[in-house]
């Protein structure tokens, strides 16, 4: 199985997004495709882990900062007249989109035909709703992403399906499910196994890794409920076997996937394994999901968190962002 399968969710990383929203401008170009000498690649400091076995050339790009915290950066002499991938984490936030955005601005004001940011866990993506008197936090991170030269943006497994739209950008969301499904040991790969979605949201994803993985089966998915309390769960639709696989596409405080759990455990299943994009391990209430309520847990670097459990198997994404970046060239 081929573990560098992309998956996008945007038209191509030149063409303009199909809607944008109120007051956002539009894409500044439809792009011709990228000829040689080929894209420049840039990584920062905190993205260099996403960048092993690439086959192409990778330049550093660091930011330094000032005693007063102003922050100061220089970008490669080669970048006139040349698309640039910028290879970065904006995770967590603090400092780190600032760092981002200044690069970004940097590259533009150095000649780059066009800034690519490569972001494999896009923060802000699920603040993609909200009152007109409350912050949209995807939407502003967009217009930053915009206002600092990025003409487009890749990134693993998206959160929201109103990214493009909401980032006033191209963005293309690549699927880890061929790469988490190579990651599985051959007893979650037996017929028995059923894959759960622990809500109705993800249930295009769960399909993705069970499909990547050759099960027949129909996936299982739990009817979840978010109020004042908590996230509760209100039953399956499906019936699980006694071993399952949870597929998510992120652990923040272990909330949803906690109750999950429960609720298979209820159910009768006796082994339950967790397929997690992006692992947060925010706060503590989490650990008791990983330490009772399941058997084996597989994350992605998207995010290295410093609390992620020592049981957790890590999936590297570089194989993903290698063949995104080997397809802008094509």
């Amino acid at each position: 199985m081929n573990s560098s399968t992309v998956s996008t969710t945007s038209s191509g990383l030149g063409d303009p997004p199909a809607e944008s929203p109120a007051g956002a401008p539009r894409s500044r170009r439809t792009l011709p495709p990228l000829g040689n000498p080929g894209p420049l690649v840039l990584v920062t400091p905190n993205g260099r882990r996403f960048t092993s076995g690439f086959g192409a050339q990778i330049d550093p790009v660091a930011v330094v900062r000032f005693p007063n915290g102003e922050l100061r950066t220089r970008v490669p002499a080669e970048v006139e007249g040349r698309d640039c991938v910028l290879i970065a984490s904006i995770t967590p936030p603090p400092g780190n989109v600032e760092r981002v955005t200044l690069i970004s601005h940097t590259l533009r004001r150095a000649g780059a035909r066009r800034v690519i940011a490569m972001l494999p866990y896009l923060a802000y993506a699920r603040q993609d709703v909200a009152p007109l008197t409350e912050n949209l936090g995807l939407e502003w991170i967009g217009e930053l992403l915009r206002a600092s030269g990025v003409d487009a943006v890749v990134t693993v497994d998206v959160h929201s399906d109103r990214a493009e739209s909401l980032l006033g950008l191209p963005c293309t969301s690549l699927s880890p499910a061929v790469l988490m499904a190579d990651a599985l040991s051959a007893r979650w790969r037996q017929h028995d196994v059923t894959f759960v979605a622990p809500d109705e949201g993800a249930k295009d994803r769960c399909s993705a890794v069970a499909d990547a993985a050759g099960t027949t089966g129909p996936i299982v998915w739990a009817r979840k409920r978010r109020d004042a309390a908590g996230i509760r769960h209100l039953g399956l639709v499906g019936s699980p076997g006694e071993r399952v696989l949870i597929v998510d596409d992120i652990l923040d405080t272990g909330g949803t996937l906690t109750s999950c759990a429960h609720e298979l455990r209820s159910a009768g299943v006796r082994e339950i394994g967790l397929l997690v994009t992006h692992g947060l391990f925010t706060g503590d209430a989490w650990r008791p999901l990983v330490s009772e309520a399941v058997d084996e847990i597989w994350i992605t670097d998207t995010v290295l968190s410093p609390r992620r459990p020592p049981k957790a198997r890590i999936v590297p994404v570089a194989p993903l962002l290698s063949e995104a970046i080997r397809k802008l060239d094509q």
